[in-house]
């Protein structure tokens, strides 16, 4: 199986009766639901059994929380993939499909999750994953999205898949076998912070976690526990110190941890003087005692986390205090802390945007690709010219289209000969032929924006026919023609 999308419930019936249709509708063909039951003492499994009969059902005789429950769960299926979602998740037309041909195209990359928003306001981020977690240099986490309680709206201002620190536990797809080798989720912590802790180490052994916005769900959010329970506080406070515990470096450990003293008193102030909040103030000290108390139960894993380490270089964490950053410079977005991945956004390597593009076509969207290379010289050049794109439906020889030559590589090529269900393609400016098949024809060109115009040149228009004509007649002398365009040309003239 490919995929086993696995929801773990407590007491969620209501949950899953307004949620559970949506990801019903839109799964895969090679895709199981399971709903692993943490000892619910509500009617979800009445519910499940009379109404959801698909749905295939995993018991679990005691409440292992969210991690241990996770285990257990996923230790019972098999699958390539596993996808943990909430039960408080919506999700939306094609959501996994650019999920999926992420990650079949992207090796190195462990887990990914797609954007997060809130189902009470569509327009804006979520405050459990928004558009991918950071943690700073203190393990502070927060997201492209939503720093501290400041949550920005959604105007395509983080749409480019990019790596992140940690991905979401309401919606994140991660590979069966990176799951395992890692040692899956830490059961100790039974909720909050162990998806933050399992990308951590996942990050420390050279896997990449990535946020793919092109897929989105809607999350409510607190499902739980509110975000101003004592309880969660507790959790967080206690789980967080634990994860800095086991996988900060040795060089940073000692350090970290004092200053964490220092500030995690200061919340507890603030919290207690500020909120009146006497139970978080009790939880954030009850927390601290709690870490030191089973500190050592973990100096086996950090020993071998620290030993899996594929550089004794920290590149998992922000090198800055996000407090610092919030509170005295007054950065309150993603955006404002890491300006210059915002000002390169639009720069997408091919093995992540082509994905996406071939998503795009097979629902049936024209997409405009901004072009890349020389292979289709002499008239179409680099970073200059763009492409119009529909999905492939009939195609012959000499029509210029997207197709996968292989796993991960696409080109935007001419058909040179259709033999059965062999394609064969070869580029304008290149000297050898690729080779597909007639499924892996993915896009169809019906036209080009050339020179910066915004008028197109249509593929079956006059000009293109007769440059397709004679450059394909000029086939047995191309060599000598393009190193006379590349060595004299251009050296003399602007670009065809």
């Amino acid at each position: 199986m490919k995929l086993a999308i696995v929801i773990l419930n407590w007491n969620g019936r209501q949950m899953l009766e307004r949620y559970l249709p949506s990801v019903m509708a839109e799964g895969p063909a090679d895709c199981a639901v399971y709903v692993a039951d943490n000892a619910s003492t509500d009617d979800s499994l009445v519910l499940l059994r009379n109404h959801f009969p698909q749905v295939r059902l995993i018991v679990l005789d005691n409440n292992y929380g969210f991690a241990e429950g996770y285990n257990k769960a996923l230790g019972q299926i098999e699958a390539e993939y596993y996808l943990l979602l909430n039960s408080d998740v919506q999700v939306t037309s094609h959501w996994l499909r650019p999920l999926l041909l992420f990650m079949d195209q992207t090796p190195r990359v462990a887990a990914c999750q797609p954007k997060l928003l809130s189902m009470a306001d569509h327009s804006q981020f979520e405050y459990a994953g928004a558009c991918g977690g950071f943690i700073d240099r203190y393990g502070y986490p927060y997201c492209r999205g939503r720093i501290f309680d400041t949550v920005e709206h959604d105007a395509g201002q983080y749409d480019t898949p990019m790596p992140i620190q940690w991905a979401t536990g309401a919606c994140l797809l991660i590979r069966s076998a990176d799951y395992w080798n890692a040692g899956g989720l830490d059961g100790r912590f039974f909720a909050h912070n162990e998806e933050i802790d399992l990308c951590w180490r996942l990050r420390l052994t050279g896997r990449l976690i990535y946020c793919v916005p092109q897929s989105r769900v809607y999350h409510v959010g607190g499902g739980t526990l509110n975000k101003s329970n004592p309880r969660k506080t507790y959790l967080n406070f206690r789980n967080n110190l634990t994860m800095l515990y086991k996988n900060l470096p040795d060089s940073d450990l000692r350090r970290v941890m004092r200053v964490r003293w220092l500030l995690d008193y200061v919340a507890a102030i603030e919290m207690l003087l500020l909120q009146h909040s006497w139970g978080d103030f009790r939880a954030v000290v009850r927390a601290r005692r709690a870490f030191r108390a089973w500190r050592r139960q973990f100096d086996a894993d950090r020993d071998r986390i620290q030993r899996s380490r594929v550089s004794q270089t920290d590149d998992v964490r922000a090198p800055y205090s996000i407090l610092w950053q919030y509170y005295v410079h007054h950065k309150r977005t993603f955006s404002e802390l890491q300006p210059q991945i915002q000002a390169e956004r639009k720069t997408i390597p091919n093995v992540m945007l082509l994905p996406n593009v071939a998503a795009l076509l097979a629902e049936g969207h024209t997409v405009t690709l901004p072009l890349r290379g020389n292979s289709m010289r002499p008239f179409l050049e680099d970073n200059r010219d763009k492409g119009l794109l529909i999905k492939a439906g009939d195609f012959s020889v000499g029509d210029a289209v997207l197709a996968q030559v292989a796993p991960g590589t696409y080109v935007l090529h001419r058909i040179v000969r259709i033999q059965g269900d062999e394609v064969t393609l070869c580029g304008d400016g290149n000297l050898t032929n690729e080779h597909c098949r007639r499924q892996d024809v993915i896009g169809f060109v019906v036209g080009f924006y050339r020179k910066g115009r915004t008028r197109l040149d249509r593929t079956n228009g006059l000009k293109w026919g007769l440059y397709s004509v004679v450059w394909m007649s000029l086939r047995p002398v191309r060599r000598y023609l393009l190193a006379a365009y590349r060595r004299i040309w251009l050296k003399l003239f602007k670009p065809i």
